[in-house]
């Protein structure tokens, strides 16, 4: 069989090429460290590296996410802590405001704390991350939220919309607040009825906030449920030296007695359907000693009580009243305010001490339904910081799953990869010699 000198060249060239090749390729695996260099190396294990790394990348910009977010929630819960502790504060001073051997004066400089406190407020309202963005404007982050136009006059700038942070694949966590529903969203009275002081009553009568007995039935009563607690005071008919106090439940919008149907205003010195008892329920309801009305009034119940302690009083032009009305919004601010003006009209005597325990029992009754708002946000801001706890540790859970996985499909057996290094050197080393001696193989050296 001949073999021409150009074969014997080419096989020799060819196979210092491949296991050059070899030696290179082995070189490369150990200096990266890495089974799989290229797709070449391993098709399927090549694509599932690259979703694996994905993966990876996602999950790692997922954790940093829920950092980020876990910062910023925890700043604002440590914020509304502060305007927790403040909130009390000014409890605590309306209480001290209560105490009846307190001067006008006095009270007077009660409301120099409580312009201070005021303002602590409306900067804590006003917060921001250290990087500009406010933590209580929704939405707008760059948006100063409360803008002051007089002492207890704020306005909201921000919207009603939260922030949101991608914390999973299927987790979007709110990281920032609406202003509104922390500080100005707060319903008043007992949450849902309020009772309130009328300015021209001239006795001394203090109602109380009241209580829901059926929400059901309040929640069914005629809207737009506004109801005044009307006094009558005339001398007893028994003992003339002696006065009786009755008093009337009125539909303020239609001017009729709950009780008996009857037109309000009644005829002068009219004794009112019920009779008063200091610190008695007056519950909103038919009650079986209410005197029969003509026609009849249907069987009615509201689902509420409150009661009035003290002495109301009449006039011949005028009866002390107290309003019942659905709850509506108020924010922490105007609160303040109302307490401020109560703090520094204050007037001695006793219709102007049940005036202003009135106006102290609303702005106490307010504080502490504010404080529920601060409150119950905090306890939705420690949900959502349980949750990026949880989601963290998920992370680290999966970020160690895709490591491995990883490290499977692509790591090098290193101690094999050497080994495969040295034998591949040493066939390339023979290979090279047997080349240099088969170059020599020619008939024009024996002529």
């Amino acid at each position: 069989m001949r073999i021409a000198t150009t074969t014997i060249f080419s096989l020799g060239s060819n196979a210092l090429q491949m296991h050059q090749n070899t030696q290179a390729k082995l070189q490369a695996q150990l200096s990266a460290n890495r089974r799989v260099l290229t797709p070449a190396d391993d098709p399927i294990a090549s694509a599932r590296i690259l979703d694996l790394a994905q993966a990876q990348s996602i999950n790692g910009q997922y954790a940093t996410n829920s950092a980020t977010a876990d910062s910023f929630m925890r700043l604002s819960e440590s914020t509304l802590q502060q305007v927790t502790s403040t909130i009390q504060n000014v409890q605590e001073l309306a209480v001290r405001a209560g105490n009846p051997a307190l001067a006008a004066s006095e009270k007077k400089m009660l409301d120099a704390e409580l312009q201070g406190r005021y303002q602590e407020l409306l900067g804590l309202a006003n917060t921001t991350d250290g990087q500009g963005n406010y933590l209580f404007s929704g939405f707008k982050g760059d948006i100063k939220p409360f803008t002051e136009a007089a002492f207890g006059q704020v306005t909201y700038q921000g919207d009603d919309g939260r922030r949101l942070v991608q914390i999973s694949d299927g987790r979007q966590l709110p990281i920032s607040e609406a202003g509104s529903d922390i500080f100005q969203k707060i319903k008043n009275g007992n949450g849902t009825f309020v009772t309130a002081y009328n300015a021209a009553n001239t006795g001394s009568g203090i109602v109380g906030p009241g209580e829901v007995t059926d929400p059901n039935k309040w929640a069914l009563a005629p809207a737009p449920r506004d109801f005044s607690i009307q006094f009558q005071v005339l001398p007893d008919p028994a003992n003339i030296t002696k006065n009786i106090t009755t008093y009337d439940l009125v539909n303020t919008t239609t001017g009729v007695s709950l009780i008996d149907g009857a037109t309000v205003p009644r005829a002068a010195g009219t004794a009112f359907p019920r009779t008063y008892a200091e610190g008695a329920d007056i519950e909103f309801k038919q009650l079986a000693t209410d005197p029969v009305a003509i026609p009849v009034v249907p069987a009615w119940d509201y689902g509420i009580k409150t009661h009035v302690k003290g002495a109301p009083a009449a006039s011949a032009t005028s009866n002390d009243r107290f309003s019942v009305k659905t709850s509506t919004n108020v924010d922490l601010f105007s609160t303040l305010g109302a307490l401020s003006s109560a703090l520094n009209t204050y007037q001695s005597g006793s219709t102007g001490a049940a005036v202003f325990q009135n106006q102290l029992n609303t702005a106490l009754s307010d504080l502490s339904n504010s404080l529920g708002s601060v409150v119950t946000r905090q306890a939705y801001l420690g949900a959502r910081m349980n949750e990026t706890d949880s989601v963290k540790d998920t992370t680290e859970d999966m970020k160690l799953q895709y490591t491995t996985t990883l490290t499977a499909l692509e790591g090098l057996d290193y101690a094999a990869a050497i080994s495969d290094f040295a034998e591949n050197q040493m066939v390339l080393d023979a290979t090279r010699k047997s080349f240099a001696q088969v170059q020599d193989l020619s008939l024009f050296k024996y002529i």
